[in-house]
């Protein structure tokens, strides 16, 4: 998978890590280590675009719950901890949506596991990247 950092200014700064390829248990620390990046570098809103993201594994979960984590200053689960990211992901899910982390694009199976693991409950999904980079504000 390869990732691309932008930077758009609108009502907010938005950082958008646009990601090609599978996001799966051979890249999801890297989308990890690009989220972690931004938040390091000042990062308060994050737009994840997945137009390009044909397929997508448990652990894309993993990495979208992280980076929402980072954003709100918390401390991520251990990964290696294996099942107890995901149970620390369910919690969050149930706690409701937040606003910090956003997605674009999903393909059609990306957005069945989305909303099949109800982390679609957590990040705001959008097809149009002018009223993802909007929904910030």
């Amino acid at each position: 998978m390869n990732t691309s950092v932008d930077k758009v200014t609108a009502a907010v700064t938005v950082t958008v890590l646009r990601l090609d390829g599978d996001l799966d248990a051979s890249s999801y620390e890297q989308l990890i280590e690009a989220g972690r990046k931004a938040v390091d570098a000042g990062a308060h809103h994050v737009l994840v675009d997945l137009r390009k993201v044909p397929f997508m594994g448990s652990s894309g979960l993993v990495a979208f719950h992280t980076i929402a984590l980072l954003l709100a200053g918390e401390v991520p689960p251990d990964l290696e901890g294996g099942w107890n990211a995901h149970h620390a992901m369910q919690r969050s899910v149930e706690a409701g949506t937040q606003t910090h982390l956003q997605l674009l694009g999903p393909a059609p199976s990306v957005r069945k596991a989305l909303e099949r693991t109800g982390m679609s409950r957590f990040i705001p999904i959008h097809e149009d990247e002018a009223a993802a980079i909007a929904a910030f504000a």
